[in-house]
């Protein structure tokens, strides 16, 4: 073989890698979601959402749930720290937008276990997206959870899939925390679509209340 062919085999592999993965930067991603509760709280599963949807456009990004008969937009822009929760209460007509504060999120935070993560070699195909398995560890603790990563898409870490971003792909079928809880999200759906203008924030008629006044009504 000649060193041209070689090189022109060499280039072809690597722009076969190079567009591999498919940059999505605006778009929504639906989730499933079950928890694992410890034994006092139990009885909160049925109130708990069974699905997610992911609203997401540059690095700003939306989770929505219906729980509770409240639809709650989380709002998170993580470059910047910046997070909120848009919440409707359709049956008293009540409209409330919620900024949580810098130290409020650093609490937030401290809910979730830190993680390390270890890939693995074996492979699987989930929801049509080829994927490699980690393990990801809780340092404090030492549990071991087993997640599905793809780097067939790439697209903004969102509220449910940052706890577990950062570990060399997309979360597919993963283990991931909120306040502590341990969900298990699988990535069901993802469309490549426009984001209505001025999703991320909240319109006028929202009645703006801080965190720990809503903590104290909950």
């Amino acid at each position: 073989m000649t060193k041209p062919l070689i090189l022109f085999f060499i280039l072809i592999l690597f722009f076969n890698t190079l567009h591999a993965q498919r940059l999505i930067k605006e778009g929504v991603a639906t989730y499933s979601a079950t928890y694992d509760l410890p034994p006092d709280q139990k009885d909160l599963a049925a109130s708990l959402p069974t699905e997610i949807i992911c609203f997401f456009r540059g690095d700003s990004t939306a989770a929505i749930v219906n729980q509770g008969g409240a639809i709650i937009k989380g709002v998170s822009v993580f470059k910047d720290n910046y997070h909120s929760m848009i919440i409707d209460f359709p049956s008293i007509e009540k409209k409330i937008v919620v900024v949580l504060t810098a130290a409020e999120v650093e609490e937030e935070k401290a809910t979730n276990p830190p993680l390390t993560a270890v890939k693995g070699t074996e492979t699987q195909v989930i929801n049509g997206y080829k994927c490699f398995k980690t393990v990801v560890t809780d340092k404090k603790s030492g549990a071991t959870y087993e997640i599905w990563l793809t780097n067939d898409i790439d697209i903004t870490p969102n509220s449910v899939t940052k706890p577990v971003s950062g570990f060399g792909g997309v979360p597919v079928k993963f283990v991931t925390f909120n306040h502590g809880i341990k969900l298990n999200a699988e990535l069901k759906d993802l469309t490549e679509t426009s984001v209505p203008s001025g999703f991320f924030t909240a319109a006028k008629d929202y009645e703006p209340m801080s965190y720990a006044d809503l903590k104290a009504v909950l």
